[in-house]
């Protein structure tokens, strides 16, 4: 990966964090353990294409359960519990304090 590639997926990650308070808002009444799901649906789609694509990237699957129990579980605990927030409490207070 190039280094201009490289800052352009970072820039990409911070747009899509900024906008996560307003896409989460626009869902409308989804419940946020779905909220939660959809994303990581769409999200392990992503990756599963990207795999397909290129599949000796396997051998960075290759961790400890405690590892992928951490990860997945934290990232999920994480997006459940802002997206939460964000439902029972007015968006912007409730980012403020997401983002702090």
């Amino acid at each position: 990966m190039t280094r201009s590639t490289a800052t352009l997926v970072g820039f990409i990650a911070i747009l899509l964090w900024a906008f996560l308070a307003f896409l989460t808002t626009a869902s409308g009444t989804v419940p946020p353990f779905e909220l939660a799901a959809i994303t990581f649906a769409i999200c392990g789609s992503i990756g599963l294409i990207r795999w397909c694509i290129n599949p000796s990237r396997v051998t960075v699957l290759r961790q400890p359960l405690y590892i992928w129990l951490l990860g997945v579980g934290g990232l999920f605990g994480y997006h459940f519990a802002c997206f939460t927030a964000l439902r029972n409490a007015p968006p912007v207070e409730a980012s403020l304090i997401d983002f702090l």
